[in-house]
């Protein structure tokens, strides 16, 4: 009767040592979406309590910033290999797994994509700059989340006429192991202009804080377009400008330092002598201009060149004779 109830015991007990393995791996719960970080995919990611299952892999993990699906055929081979008991009663066909990763700047990947094109382009200038707008509106490029932010150019494709590219890129760039990202867009030549940053009214002077600069695609910048500090900094428009707009070089001039019909000093040089007098100004100029001025004297006119605030220097052709400058 010992013997019988003995083995009773036994009995129950691994009835029990069974029936508990079944519920825990019955509790087993298999998520429709998963989010992983390293290369590989494991039943401890795919389901919620995988037990010592939990580390053997089922798939590859797609790169990082991408998707893939996995059967759920496939995951319950894996799971029953692995002396994981689950049984499909949601209905489910596939998981999405994504892979966690961190961007590449797109701005890197810009300007890793502008110098292959450069350098595989000779009618570029190396000092050419370009804009490079890609096809989904950004790269997507993503690294691991414990790599490098770097990418490579591996191979690309362009048509000068229109700008296109195709390109394959490896990130991290010294990965080689890193599978190949496909990115495709348009780069196209550009090039800074200056611009106005606030309202400057005529006859006031332009300074190098009024200025910003943006970038315009080369063929919309005209031989008459402002590019240089040079050419603005202390000139003068000659009408309203509108702000944030490229700025023709017949928009400005140099500042207005003679007005017409206000009193300017005359100067004409013969040798070491200089003879000093009084006119008045028939035209506005700015430094450098040439300008007519009435010698009230002799009542003629005169041209001179601007020389400073109303100071005109008098050209010696076509000068009357010095006594007539004399006041």
């Amino acid at each position: 009767m010992f013997s019988g109830m003995r083995h009773s015991v036994l009995m129950l007990a691994a009835v029990a040592v069974v029936t508990g393995f079944t519920a825990r791996a019955d509790a087993a719960a298999l998520r429709s979406d998963v989010t992983v970080s390293g290369n590989a995919v494991t039943l401890g990611d795919l389901f919620d309590d995988a037990g010592d299952a939990a580390r053997v892999i089922v798939a590859d993990a797609p790169a990082p910033g991408l998707t893939t699906d996995i059967s759920v055929s496939r995951i319950s081979l894996a799971a029953r290999r692995s002396g994981l008991a689950w049984h499909n009663t949601t209905g489910l066909t596939h998981v999405t797994v994504a892979r966690a990763g961190i961007a590449v700047p797109d701005a890197e990947v810009s300007s890793v994509i502008a110098s292959a094109i450069i350098a595989s382009t000779p009618s570029l200038m190396p000092s050419a700059k370009l804009q490079v707008d890609f096809a989904n509106g950004a790269a997507g490029i993503q690294v691991g989340m414990d790599a490098p932010a770097t990418v490579k150019v591996e191979q690309i494709a362009t048509n000068p006429r229109t700008g296109a590219f195709d390109a394959l890129l490896r990130a991290p760039a010294n990965d080689l192991t890193a599978p190949l990202r496909h990115v495709s867009g348009r780069a196209y030549p550009v090039a800074d202009v200056p611009v106005l940053t606030r309202e400057i009214a005529p006859g006031d002077v332009v300074r190098a804080q009024d200025i910003d600069w943006v970038c315009l695609p080369a063929m919309r910048v005209s031989q008459n377009i402002i590019t240089s500090l040079d050419q603005l900094v202390g000139m003068s428009p000659r009408h309203q400008i509108r702000l944030g707009e490229p700025i023709r070089t017949t928009d400005v001039q140099a500042p207005l330092v003679v007005s017409k019909g206000m009193q300017v000093d005359m100067t004409y040089a013969i040798g070491s002598l200089t003879l000093l007098a009084r006119g008045r100004a028939l035209q506005s100029g700015a430094v450098g201009d040439t300008v007519d001025v009435l010698n009230p004297r002799s009542n003629r006119t005169i041209q001179g060149i601007v020389e400073g605030p109303n100071m005109v220097r008098i050209e010696a052709l076509g000068v009357p004779h010095p006594a007539e400058l004399k006041s």
